[in-house]
């Protein structure tokens, strides 16, 4: 650091000597340019009025102010921007009487402070009384402008001085070129001394203001430093201690030893390039408390599943995981290069996006849809007969019982003897005028027993947390009558939504008993209990049903007093037993030791107890979980509506962009072409980029709102250690800064 630092100062003393050199020679260039411009303009430039004699001028050192025929006359350049103000200067202070004549130079000149180009004039003055040639003089002096000599009279004067300020002039050249080739070597060689240069002052930085964080005590001035180290890495740091006492011949040994705090320890979670990115995704919610349970290690499945839930498509799903396994095979490289902002962004998420990728085709085989359209992977479980003879022949028997009178108008049923589809929606869907309405309900039941599993499993989380911590009033009047209240109201209406699909509708409907509503079914349960009529019941009987959704509901409503009252209750009376015990044993402790009681007053001391924000605390919490359960239920029928709308608009392209397109082609190719072309465009653009970032965000919201809340308080501290390696920027990064 040492030598850096010396060469860093020759360095630059060189270059401030280089540059002021530079700085003066540009300017003696730009005065010899700008008095070549006045010696390259032709005579009449400089003719005032032709009828005028002429005399010798006076001397060219005295002012620069030349005479001819009786005229004084001055010659000078100024700049461009200034020329406007000039003109109306000159004429003010000579009251108009006065002849001027500009003409702008033909180069730019460079601005020695600034290196920015300037345009700058030429002009000429003429004036006939002292006076008013000195005022234009002054003038020429405030606004910067230079006057330079020039023989109207004597035009082989004029040339031979062009010829010597023009010689002048390239020697000046060669030796500014000179100078900036020295400058150009000195800073290439800082070029490659600089990284190690900014490499050494961040180390050196880092390394003090870790050292601002230590303590020393005693006489022989020794050095504390209390810091979090995770257990699995405390031989690791032992092991650092004595290299580093090895290394440097320390004549004092270090030690570690553990001590004891009141302070709440940092979090860490151990990752690697796998699980970093999901990681991310929580952390950006909010750090874990210490020891709490980490939303990471479900989201890892969860987040992605929930993607391809409304992302369901193989050829979508198919399009990122080809994407994201690009991004795997070329990590080495991708690394080592720089990458656009938004690219480098997918690039940090590749491992998510290929499982989301693999979810996607997963859920598309399970609605068996590839860029909308059904494919068939085994023999359909349905058929839709010709007529009454092939329906006859080939239908089930159920079904044609079923029909009775108007069995002839058999349009679909199951197959005899046939068996259900080898792996999601059948095939023969496709075919049908009502297969947006069943994989509307289809897709509607399933986002709301995902959300109740889902939300469970979150309720389940908050009990381990309580286990872990012994939190044991939380367990009983918190997780308890929590999951009761899910379970007995939304989880029930999963219930009821698989014993729907297992029963036999035709079977049933030959008895007059119609499919019940479950939307209505669960209006009635909390509105009007007991109103399940005799014909439209689920199960057992219309009694039974009305009896164990009044149970239910009954339970439920049980609940909300449970999680209302006892939590601030005891707590009221654990900090009563808690501040007497206390008291007790401040007192025996100050009748033993008098000093005792102004070294608590100097210790930390507790947030005061107060009952009536615990009890509005407890409401809020009871509401919001209460009125929660229905909206975050709710919340979870995004995954049927992305869904859904996902598939339709699917369609829409392929039917809009891909077929008519093929049904206005004549022959050649060119309007399939251009349909593939707007598909392709369409299915890339809309469905591959902006559908897979809305259901992106749509599965981040479902994790962070409606499962993370139940269990996830994320208000913990980050544990970050102190790494050296993660501070020194790259020589990528030095040569962008640069």
């Amino acid at each position: 650091s040492i030598n850096a630092e010396y060469m860093g100062e020759g360095f630059e003393s060189e270059l401030r000597e280089l540059n002021s050199k530079w700085e003066l020679l540009l300017t003696q260039k730009n005065s010899m340019q700008e008095h070549l411009e006045i010696l390259g303009k032709e005579p009449e430039f400089f003719s005032g009025d032709d009828s005028v004699g002429v005399r010798r001028p006076g001397s060219v050192e005295e002012d620069l102010g030349m005479r001819s025929g009786g005229l004084r006359y001055m010659t000078g350049v100024i700049s461009t921007a200034q020329l406007g103000l000039f003109e109306r200067l000159v004429y003010r202070v000579t009251r108009g009487n006065m002849f001027m004549r500009t003409a702008p130079a033909q180069n730019q000149f460079e601005d020695p402070a600034t290196g920015n180009k300037i345009d700058k004039t030429v002009f000429v003055i003429f004036v006939s009384a002292q006076r008013a040639h000195d005022k234009i003089k002054k003038v020429c002096e405030s606004l910067l402008a230079t006057l330079y000599p020039y023989n109207i009279d004597n035009r082989e004067e004029v040339q031979k001085m062009h010829i010597h300020v023009r010689d002048n002039l390239a020697d000046l050249e060669n030796t500014i070129a000179g100078t900036e080739s020295v400058r150009d070597k000195i800073l290439m060689k800082i070029k490659e001394n600089v990284y190690q240069w900014k490499k050494t002052v961040v180390i050196e930085k880092s390394v003090y203001n870790i050292l601002n964080f230590l303590s020393f005590k005693g006489q022989t001035v020794v050095a504390v430093a209390e810091c979090w180290v995770p257990k699995n890495d405390v031989g690791r740091v032992e092991d650092a201690l004595h290299e580093a006492e090895r290394s440097s011949g320390a004549q004092v040994q270090s030690f570690l030893e553990a001590i004891e705090t009141r302070d709440k320890p940092p979090t860490y979670f151990k990752t690697n390039k796998f699980t970093a990115s999901h990681q991310g995704i929580v952390d950006s919610y909010g750090i874990a408390r210490y020891k709490e349970v980490n939303p990471a290690c479900f989201s890892v499945i969860t987040f992605p599943f929930l993607f391809g839930v409304m992302y369901g498509d193989i050829g979508h799903g198919l399009m990122i995981t080809i994407l994201a396994a690009i991004f795997i095979w070329k990590e080495k490289k991708m690394l080592a290069t720089p990458l656009n902002e938004i690219i480098a962004l997918v690039f940090g998420g590749r491992y998510i996006l290929i499982i989301m990728g693999i979810y996607a085709i997963y859920m598309g085989f399970l609605y068996n849809d590839l860029f909308s359209l059904m494919v068939s992977f085994g023999e359909p479980y349905w058929m839709f007969p010709k007529d009454y003879a092939d329906a006859k022949a080939n239908c089930d028997d159920g079904y044609l019982v079923w029909y009775g009178a108007n069995a002839s108008n058999v349009r679909a049923c199951k197959k005899q003897n046939g068996s259900p589809y080898l792996f999601g929606i059948d095939s023969a869907w496709a075919e049908t005028e009502n297969k947006l309405e069943f994989m509307n309900g289809l897709k509607m039941k399933m986002a709301v027993i995902l959300g109740v599993i889902q939300m469970t499993v979150g309720l389940v989380l908050q009990c381990f947390n309580h286990v872990h911590f012994k939190d044991t009033k939380h367990i009983i009047c918190g997780f308890i009558p929590e999951v009761v209240f899910l379970l007995c109201t939304f989880g029930y209406m999963c219930l009821m939504i698989i014993i729907k699909w297992c029963v036999n509708w035709p079977q049933r409907m030959l008895n007059n008993l119609s499919p019940p509503s479950l939307l209505e079914t669960m209006t009635n349960f909390f509105l009007t209990p007991g109103s399940v009529k005799d014909d439209r019941y689920l199960y057992g009987s219309a009694s039974s049903q009305n009896g164990l959704q009044t149970f239910l509901l009954l339970v439920a409503f049980a609940m909300v007093p449970i999680l209302l009252i006892p939590i601030p209750v005891i707590e009221y009376r654990h900090h009563k037993h808690a501040s007497y015990g206390q008291l007790q044993h401040e007192d025996e402790t100050n009748e033993e030791d008098p000093g005792h009681k102004d070294e608590k007053a100097a210790g930390n001391e507790e947030e005061p107890f107060d009952m009536s924000e615990v009890v509005i605390k407890q409401v809020i919490h009871t509401i919001e979980f209460v009125l929660g359960c229905v909206s975050n239920t709710a919340s979870y029928l995004r995954l049927w509506a992305l869904s859904l709308a996902h598939a339709e608009l699917s369609e829409v392209f392929w039917n809009f962009a891909m077929m008519k397109t093929l049904y206005m082609d004549t022959g050649y190719g060119f309007m399939a072409f251009v349909g593939w072309g707007a598909w392709g465009g369409a299915t890339v653009g809309v469905l591959g980029v902006m559908e897979a970032l809305s259901a992106f965000l749509h599965a981040l919201r479902l994790h962070w709102v409606e499962f993370q809340n139940k269990f996830y308080y994320g208000d913990g501290a980050q544990f970050v250690p102190f790494d050296i390696e993660k501070l020194i920027p790259s020589p990528h990064e030095s040569s962008t800064d640069e």
